[in-house]
């Protein structure tokens, strides 16, 4: 069984709370990413921030994406995992907490990764039976389907 180091993006972009929330929009854009760890001035994780908190926060106000902080649209409770947990424990985790993503965090709680669903993906792809690897609850495809079954609050209704 792998470790969440082993896969881990060891170098994550990430934002501070008190950025704006268009430079964290212009960091989300250049790194090709969907969230962005949010971390304080020791680097600890405060929080997340994905492109869904961007867009979910833009049209619910008037502000401009200049005129907000990171800080009043990211999502305070970021699940996150160690880097020494095994893939199965962060799948756990990703799963009943319903993300695509988790922080990687060192005992302290300051950033040291990026865990997604995608890397553990990539990882298993070509082996000859991943689904050994990533059994029972914990696989690959429970854990996408149990976030495929997030309930999201979609506004259906528009004024004209």
């Amino acid at each position: 069984m792998k470790t969440v180091k082993e896969i881990m993006y060891s170098s994550p972009r990430y934002c501070t709370k008190n950025d704006s929330l268009q430079n964290a929009v212009k960091e989300l854009s250049e790194a090709n990413v969907g969230s962005l760890p949010v971390i304080d001035v020791d680097k600890k994780v405060v929080g997340i921030i994905t492109n869904r908190d961007v867009c979910t926060a833009l049209g619910k106000t008037k502000k401009g994406v200049n005129e907000l902080k990171v800080d009043e649209v990211m999502s305070k409770d970021a699940h996150v995992c160690k880097p020494e947990d095994d893939t199965r424990t962060a799948l756990k985790i990703m799963r009943t907490k319903r993300v695509h993503r988790l922080p990687v965090v060192d005992k302290e709680g300051r950033l040291r990764g990026l865990l997604s669903l995608n890397a553990i993906v990539r990882d298993v792809v070509g082996k000859e039976k991943p689904e050994l690897e990533h059994a029972g609850e914990e696989n690959i495809v429970k854990t996408l389907r149990a976030i495929a079954e997030k309930k999201h609050e979609h506004a259906h209704e528009f004024v004209l």
